[in-house]
């Protein structure tokens, strides 16, 4: 083990140390650990903090959606027991609630997007009552409950649609805009009430199929992906969206014999 001599040198009277770097070292080594300190707190803060915002916003949403559950419940309860009136919560929890868009049922001898005008029988309209916080979307569409993240959507709850020996039953719930508002947005909760009118129009309407006629369904609609998987899923539905169709899902009926349309008609509105 060798020593290390140290020079002193004498200026003004005055000894310096000049050779002697153990000091330095000292400085050099707490700046270090300092440093290694402050980066780490501050990768864990920041990934932390945007975990923390990301299962917050996961849980705002998943409450949403059970929300929705709830509405499409009663809806369900509505198209079974008539029910006039129905009411459902929802928090919106930064997110904005609107019964702007619409969507379209036709029921026609064609799956071509030139021919649906003069090949239409009838057509239905509903409002949909839907929930938007930035890229995620969850809708009740007449009788259909969707979550869209991003380009994708996926079905929650479908329709009630039934099709076995040569009958179709396609049970609809028109939504109507009442007097409430188009949308709100921010916080705070929302009432989403459904209500008959005092001339109830609600009605079933039966179709045939001519001789060698195949029927279709057209479903105009902004998640038109699930729908199509839904018609894939549902027997007496084949999927025969036409490429040149955007924002529709068409389904050929194969029992077309009887095609029951019943339409269960009700005002909703948004109240705070």
């Amino acid at each position: 083990m060798s020593l290390r001599r140290v020079r002193t040198v004498s200026v003004g009277g005055v000894s310096s140390l000049a050779g002697d770097d153990r000091g330095v070292s000292n400085v050099v080594g707490y700046v270090l650990v300092f440093s290694l300190i402050t980066v780490t707190i501050g990768a864990v803060f920041a990934v932390g903090i945007t975990g923390v915002e990301d299962r917050r916003e996961a849980e705002r949403v998943a409450n949403v959606e059970r929300a929705f559950d709830v509405l499409d419940d009663n809806l369900r309860d509505v198209q079974r027991y008539g029910d006039p009136n129905r009411a459902t919560e929802v928090r919106l929890a930064g997110g904005a609630l609107s019964v702007s868009e619409e969507t379209r049922f036709v029921l026609a001898d064609t799956n071509e997007t030139g021919d649906v005008e003069t090949g239409t029988f009838a057509e239905w309209t509903s409002r949909a009552v839907t929930y938007r916080e930035g890229d995620t979307t969850i809708a009740y569409e007449a009788g259909a409950l969707v979550r869209g993240d991003g380009d994708g959507s996926v079905m929650l709850s479908e329709p009630r649609f039934v099709a076995v020996d040569g009958r179709t039953t396609v049970p609809i719930v028109a939504l109507v805009r009442g007097d409430g508002d188009e949308r709100v947005a921010g916080d705070g909760t929302v009432q989403i009430t459904a209500v008959a009118d005092s001339n109830d129009d609600s009605e079933t309407r039966r179709f045939d199929a001519a001789s060698g006629e195949t029927l279709y369904l057209w479903v105009e609609t902004d998640h038109p992906d699930a729908w199509a998987r839904y018609f894939d899923r549902v027997d007496g539905f084949e999927d025969a969206t036409p490429a040149d169709a955007d924002g529709v899902a068409v389904a050929e009926l194969t029992h077309d014999d009887r095609v029951y349309v019943r339409e269960t008609v009700r005002f909703v509105e948004l109240r705070r």
